[in-house]
């Protein structure tokens, strides 16, 4: 989920993404916050038969992990699309690849860490055992080498399948040379249903790898197609914001079936586009405390699980009001400091490597010649 600059300067896109991005992540932390409420307390709390069990069990929020998906495809495409459909400098592939290691390894590469060491105290591992697990991870390998073994942090196999789509993206870019507008994106609509419902064919072995969920990245190629060529228009409408009333309840509400992923990244698309074009919709995705803690997201996805692993010991003992409150009252009092952990995170470690020159700053702090750093 790397940052990219605008297209152009008059184009504000990068609020929006962020609140775009706090739907996705908040909805995967209260997926898995709900889990650990009802599954892994001591003394599990009971869904009261007279409430929706949607009100107190988030089960489709793991889709949010599709949702992100999609917006790591609109960025990626941006570069691409800024080259050969709107005169953009060409993309430096080297630069390109240096920027992912850079500005994202070091705090995925320290979650792994950071969880390795908190399985050590909290459980009886052995270290020699769980290395391979480790390494694999590091390199992003777990998903296709490891698909039966217990990862390091469980919810990280994400990143795998975005480190493969990274690698893939360049190649994909290449369909923006097509100058013909409906044929370049009746391509990216075709890629997005054959790839969805090809998925549905493949063997439980590729859910872990981007062959299974390449639908949601190629819709994200198309949404920038949409929304940035020509040019981007800041024209509002009240119209979009229906969509967006509409859109996201069947995103989360929908059941669980197969063939829910092959199609829901069209639903996703509108939804999308909607975000920028919506008068409302707009407001909503633009106000800085949405914006702000979507553009934490990365923080929050590597650090949440361990912060409500942490915290839950904490709240499991809390009951106010009986079993129809009680759920409720323990999911918001892990939710602050789930948040505060990954708030913590970005600020200490992931916003310095949000600086392309941190690699030579910190060299030349080393050798104590700060005086070399070029800005």
């Amino acid at each position: 989920m790397p940052q990219l600059r605008r297209i152009t300067s008059g184009s504000s896109w990068i609020p929006q993404i962020d609140g775009l991005r706090f739907v996705a992540i908040m909805s995967v932390v209260l997926f898995h916050l709900s889990g650990e409420v009802h599954v892994r307390g001591l003394y599990p709390v009971a869904i009261p038969t007279a409430w929706p069990q949607a009100l107190f069990n988030f089960t489709n929020g793991d889709r949010g992990v599709w949702c992100f998906f999609v917006i790591s495809g609109f960025i990626l495409a941006r570069p691409f699309l800024r080259q050969y459909r709107l005169g953009g400098h060409p993309v430096q592939l080297g630069a390109y690849f240096l920027r992912r290691v850079t500005r994202l390894e070091p705090p995925y590469i320290l979650m792994l860490l950071l969880s390795l060491f908190a399985a050590y105290l909290m459980f009886p591992i052995s270290l020699k055992e769980r290395l391979p697990h480790l390494l694999a991870s590091i390199f992003y390998v777990h998903n296709l080498f490891l698909p039966h073994g217990v990862p390091i942090n469980f919810v990280l196999w994400t990143l795998e399948i975005e480190v493969q789509f990274y690698i893939l993206a360049p190649l994909m870019g290449n369909l923006y040379r097509i100058e013909n507008t409906v044929l370049r994106r009746s391509i990216f609509a075709l890629l997005v249903l054959a790839s969805g419902f090809g998925s549905l064919f493949l063997s439980p072995y590729f859910h872990g790898t981007l062959l299974y969920y390449a639908q949601y990245f190629f819709a994200g190629f198309l949404l920038a197609d949409l929304l940035e060529y020509p040019r981007y228009s800041n024209h509002e409408s009240w119209s979009w914001d229906l969509v967006s009333v509409a859109g996201w309840p069947i995103v989360f509400f929908l059941p669980r079936l197969p063939a829910t992923e092959a199609w829901l990244p069209l639903v996703l698309i509108p939804l999308y586009l909607a975000a920028f074009r919506g008068k409302l919709s707009n407001w909503f995705f633009r106000h800085p405390l949405i914006a702000l803690t979507g553009g934490m997201c990365y923080s929050i996805y590597l650090t949440h699980v361990m912060s409500m692993s942490i915290s839950y010991r904490l709240v499991k003992y809390v009951r106010v009001g009986g079993e129809t409150t009680s759920p409720i009252v323990q999911l918001l009092l892990l939710l602050v400091p789930t948040l505060l952990g990954g708030l913590v995170y970005f600020v200490l470690i992931e916003r310095p490597c949000m600086d392309p020159k941190w690699p030579l700053k910190l060299w030349c702090w080393v050798r104590g010649r700060e005086s070399e750093i070029t800005i």
